[in-house]
């Protein structure tokens, strides 16, 4: 695999409804862990910005959400975004899944097959999750007390987003993004990164007559996902190269504490993000991690910590 371009998945941002009830899916129904809490970098509202992932944050297993209920933003799905998370179990999970999510109250809502994989459906949030088994992938669960390891996540299978016209989002994919279409499905395009595999695919859905989903922050919706690069100078030529095309709604280098990024607005109308991490570590020690809100130098400025602590514990509070 080519290590001078985008490499796979890093993380995928969601806009949900209570810091705890995001807390409870994912760590105990999901099985990951709970690895940071934070503020959203951007805005004059104090938002927290919560991280799920493997035992370190590995790119290609980060989670994050910004529960937005006390803001009262809610969002359209829509064409334009990603519209369902997949994540990959073992070979013969897909039973206990089932009891797993009926055991938490979480219905199944669709059972499906594609590219000749089975998928199990469920929600959250009003934002759609899969489980699919995939015995190729040998990443190395968190050793999760609510999921039994045998039966654990990996990691991201696959992202999906919704596009109403499919021919610029396709030249983007392969010239800017350096993906390849890999295996077409009916209304489906996979397209994969360097050897391809789990953690290392976008599938792309065709809804020509779909309506354009919203943009702006809104719970109900998944906002952006970002994409792992090497190093900073890769992640400059992405931009550089994809600009050189003409594909130029690209952000500035961001600093998010733990990881730096470009997004851009693609043809198709989902939000990408080329990132660069950063560790997870810089803050907290390897075994407190998730424990404390980490509060960003810039947003140290407008808000005391005192003061927004007690502001977060009294509208959206987390209690482990």
């Amino acid at each position: 695999m080519s290590t001078d371009s985008i490499r796979g998945l890093h993380h995928i941002t969601l806009c949900t409804e209570s810091a705890q009830s995001d807390v409870d899916f994912f760590v105990k129904v999901i099985g990951q862990r709970f690895i940071k809490r934070t503020l959203f970098y951007d805005g004059r509202i104090p938002i927290y910005h919560l991280y799920f992932a493997d035992e370190m944050g590995t790119p290609g297993t980060v989670m994050t959400t910004f529960p937005l209920r006390r803001t009262g933003l809610v969002g359209r799905k829509g064409s334009g975004q990603f519209t369902a998370v997949a994540y990959s179990i073992p070979a013969g999970s897909i039973d206990f899944w089932r009891e797993h999510l009926g055991k938490n109250n979480i219905p199944i809502t669709a059972e499906s097959e594609r590219f000749g994989e089975k998928y199990l459906r469920f929600v959250h949030a009003g934002i759609d999750f899969e489980v699919v088994e995939d015995p190729t992938d040998l990443r190395a669960p968190w050793r999760s007390e609510y999921v039994p390891e045998q039966y654990a996540v990996r990691g991201f299978h696959n992202w999906t987003a919704v596009v109403r016209e499919l021919e610029d989002m396709e030249v983007f994919l392969k010239t800017a993004w350096n993906f390849r279409l890999t295996s077409s499905d009916g209304k489906f395009k996979r397209y994969e990164s360097g050897s391809g595999g789990a953690g290392k695919r976008i599938d792309i859905l065709h809804e020509p007559d779909m309506r354009q989903g919203t943009w702006t922050l809104g719970q109900g919706i998944i906002h952006h996902g970002a994409f792992d690069v090497p190093d900073y100078d890769t992640q400059a030529r992405v931009k550089f190269d994809a600009e050189g095309m003409g594909f130029t709604d690209f952000s500035d280098r961001k600093n998010r504490g733990y990881f730096e990024s470009v997004y851009v607005r693609t043809p198709g109308g989902v939000m990408f993000e080329a990132t660069k991490s950063l560790g997870f570590k810089m803050d907290e020690e390897e075994a407190l991690l998730g424990t404390e809100l980490m509060i960003a130098p810039e947003l140290a400025k407008a808000y005391s910590r005192p003061d927004v602590l007690a502001l977060m514990e009294r509208e959206d509070p987390i209690h482990i």
